[in-house]
Formats: C-alpha cells, structure tokens, sequence
C-alpha cells in the first residue's frame, strides 16, 4: 500500500472488550486494538457513564489510527461504522444532554418496575413479545428507563433514548438516528411496523417521543467531526452499523436470506435471517420458546436471535479435566474425537439459557476425553433444540456459517457438525469489527454488503467491493 492510503474503521463495543479494526479496500486488516469495556459495580448493579463510552471509542479510534499508518504510512479513513451491544443505551435530556447513567444490558434493576406496570396494564406483558419480538422481563431497554423514572428522574417529551453505538455516532459528529437492530432491543418498537409501539409505550407511563429517526445500518448518519482525533479521520462517514451479533454475522459473510451464524464464545449465539417481517403469532411463540425477534441489520429482513451458554459450560470442564494450557487442551482435543458410544452413566448437563452450573454425572472407567465428547455433545445438542424450534416456526435454514474460539477444537466442530446442517467454518478472528467496516464502506460509498466467492479457505466471507486499493 501507498502513502494516502484509503481504508475503512470497524468499531464493535462490546460487553467485556471494544475493538476497532482499520481496513483496506481489498479487506485486508491493517490494524486491530482493542480494551476493556469500562463497566462498575455500584450499589443498584452494574453501569458506566455516556462520558466513559464515548472516551472509549475515542481512544480505540486514535490508537487503531496510530497503529494503522505505522504500518502504511499516512491514511485516508473514507468511513467509520460503529456496532455493540444493546439494550444500554443514553437519556438525553432536552438540552440534547446525557442525564442518566449507562446500564448493562444484563443489570437486574428494572425487575420490580416492570411486574409494577405489568399488575397495573395487563396488557402490556400479554402483548409485549408479540408486538416487540422480547420477553416481558428487566433485559429491555424500556425496563431500564421504568427504573430510572421510579428513581426520580422526570421524562418528558423532550427526552431522547439512544443505544451506545448510536450516541458514539452522534458524538462523533453524526446526527441522533435509531439504527433499526438496536432499536429492537428497546421494548419500545412494534416489530410489525418498525414503528415506536404507541399503545404500550404510553400504557407503561413513558413519552412515545423517545425515540430519533429511524437510519439503516450502511447509510450516512454524517461525517466525523471531533477534535482531538487524527486529522487521517476528520470527514470520513459515519454510519450506525447496528447490534453486535447480525452485525458479526454480516462479518462472517452470512449475508442471505435464510442464512444462520453460530457464534461460539462464552454464549453460543445463533443469529438466523429471514426475509420480510413474521406474523405477531409466531413472533409471539418464538418469543416465549427463549428466542428473540426484531430487525436485522439487512434491510427487509427480520433477526431470529436465541442461544446458550455453551461456551461458559465448556471453559469451566477444560477447568476441571485441568486442560487449561494449549498442549494439554490439544490432547483431550484429539483424543475426544475417538470416543464413539458414551460411557454408561456418563452426563454432562448445566448450559441451558440460564444455567450457571455444570453438572457432571459418572460412573468408574471414565476418562477426561469422554467427560470433553460429552461436553461438546451436551452444548451441541442444546443448539439442536434450538434450532428445531427455530425451523417448526420459520422452516429450515439453507446455509449457515459457525466462528468463534470454540470452533479451533477439532471435537466441538465435529459435534457443531452433527447439530447444524449446511455448516461451514470461517477462521475470522472477529467479525463483529469486520462487519463495522463493512457497513462503514458502505456509508461511504466505496463497497457493499454481498457474498463472495473467492476466499481461499472456501468460506463465503463479505467483502468491500467497488474501491481501490
């Protein structure tokens, strides 16, 4: 590459770490940084302040801008897409200023409110998972703004709720927009319309002005304008790349209708596109079968969103068979994949959506290898469930990609294989940055979001297209 190189920034803030990832037209990696995401313990649970977020993407942005013109020189960023988690979000108040703290999206307050609200508008708890396509529970967004109301904060009209990646975008120099993915995060959004939910919304006591103008992911939202970042950033577009998990899809290359991602991490995530927008009854039974349903980052498109913790469960038994150093987990690995039939009375159970505990059942002559099959087997089939609940609703899916860390063990592919039809395996270390800097590409006019062909270990994988290099 050549001095004025033109590239493109992904930037997933996450809920342990944030990355941002510089790119070139060619979607080669230039650089990758990455921190801890900066969440406290306080009394009422777990938070951290609109100011911190915003200093966290400032500071990835600089240092991934450092780091990317130590290695090519001086660059051109054309575009920045910024994705993360949901459900957080920031209060602005009329002044166009934060007033709240930023809660995690899995603190616990908000529980009390809502079965308040529920007793008071029966309503709203029968209706929310078939309007809203989420659990009538305190993971919502509207769950988080009931208790910041009970605590004494005021709402008005003039009040505005925005997701972290949206109020990154706006700080950044972008305008105030709702990226359709993370609104569907809110509670506040009728799935059927992609409108704010009118009815519920004023039946839970809240302003039904909330809300900014919807923006899809890959659309403008402005141009960077912050002091203070490397002038290589001033001017590039800004665009909300939506929720981390589609958003790691699309980075993946599951970017078709009827297409399913499996992200093995701590939770094993399945992320499942389907064209158009589903009936209010079968949004409602996926609902109350432990899925999700809202917008995918695709236009046209609705997000199927269910998992386990799979991964939580797997980390903890590599803990106890000891298996915790590279060499020692590549043995049980390989050893793993020999072990036919189960040892009588061998279980190993305890992932579940809520699970926190293993629970190991055996008998004499077991070895670590078969206590690891049984693992992979147990997490696998709790996907299998999943996904049979997924195809009786929507239909099968017809192709499906699987990444994450899990997915480098020989034994957990073998058993993904046996529980996924029409699986493939991308080595992408992070998808959910590479899909950022898709959307960001996008934004600034220089690539699209569409499969390719031609990556050499045969995955399909999104590529920019129409730039140069």
């Amino acid at each position: 590459m050549t001095t004025g190189s033109e590239v493109v920034v992904g930037l997933d803030l996450g809920t342990t770490s944030s990355k941002a990832l510089v790119r070139d037209l060619l979607g080669r990696q230039v650089a990758l940084v990455e921190a801890r995401t900066p969440w406290m313990t306080v009394d009422a649970g777990t938070e951290t302040t609109p100011r911190a977020m915003l200093g966290l993407a400032v500071d990835l942005l600089a240092r991934v801008a450092q780091a990317a013109e130590l290695e090519v020189g001086r660059l051109q960023v054309l575009g920045v897409g910024v994705a993360g988690l949901g459900e957080s979000g920031v209060l602005l108040d009329a002044t166009g200023k934060p007033c709240a703290p930023v809660i995690a999206w899995f603190d616990q307050r908000g529980a009390r409110q809502v079965q308040r609200v529920g007793d008071r508008a029966a309503i709203l708890p029968e209706q929310f998972a078939r309007r809203t396509g989420l659990p009538w529970d305190c993971q919502s967004s509207l769950a988080k703004l009931l208790w910041l109301e009970s605590s004494g904060m005021t709402l008005t009209p003039a009040h505005r709720w925005a997701s972290v990646p949206e109020w990154v975008v706006h700080r950044l120099g972008g305008c105030l927009v709702r990226e359709p993915s993370l609104a569907s995060r809110t509670g506040l959004v009728d799935q059927a319309t992609g409108a704010l939910w009118q009815e519920g919304v004023s039946m839970a006591g809240l302003p039904t002005t909330l809300l900014p103008p919807p923006v899809c992911a890959g659309i403008a939202a402005g141009s960077l304008q912050y002091d203070g970042l490397p002038t290589a950033l001033q001017g590039a577009a800004l665009t909300v790349a939506g929720h981390d998990h589609p958003v790691a899809a699309i980075g993946a290359g599951a970017v078709g209708p009827d297409e399913l991602f499996n992200s093995s991490g701590t939770a094993d995530v399945v992320a499942r596109s389907l064209p158009g927008t589903l009936d209010d009854n079968r949004r409602d039974l996926l609902v109350r079968s432990g899925l999700s349903v809202g917008a995918h980052v695709l236009p046209g498109t609705t997000l199927l969103l269910g998992g386990v913790r799979g991964g939580l469960l797997l980390r903890r038994v590599l803990g106890a068979l000891g298996a915790t150093g590279a060499s020692e987990r590549d043995r049980l690995d390989q050893a793993a994949l020999a072990v036919g039939e189960l040892p009588l009375g061998l279980e190993v159970s305890g992932a579940g959506p809520t699970g926190d505990d293993v629970v190991l059942r055996l008998r004499d002559d077991v070895t670590p290898a078969d206590v690891w099959a049984a693992a992979t087997r147990y997490t696998a089939d709790e996907i299998r469930t999943l996904l049979a609940t997924i195809t009786a609703v929507v239909g099968p899916h017809r192709r499906a990609i699987a990444c994450g860390g899990w997915t480098r063990m020989e034994s957990v592919r073998a058993a993904k294989r046996s529980a996924i039809a029409h699986l493939e395996f991308s080595e992408l270390r992070e998808p959910g940055v590479v899909g950022a800097a898709l959307f960001a590409a996008q934004a600034a006019g220089v690539g699209s979001v569409r499969p390719s062909t031609d990556v050499p270990n045969g995955n399909s994988l999104s590529t920019i297209s129409g730039g140069n290099s």
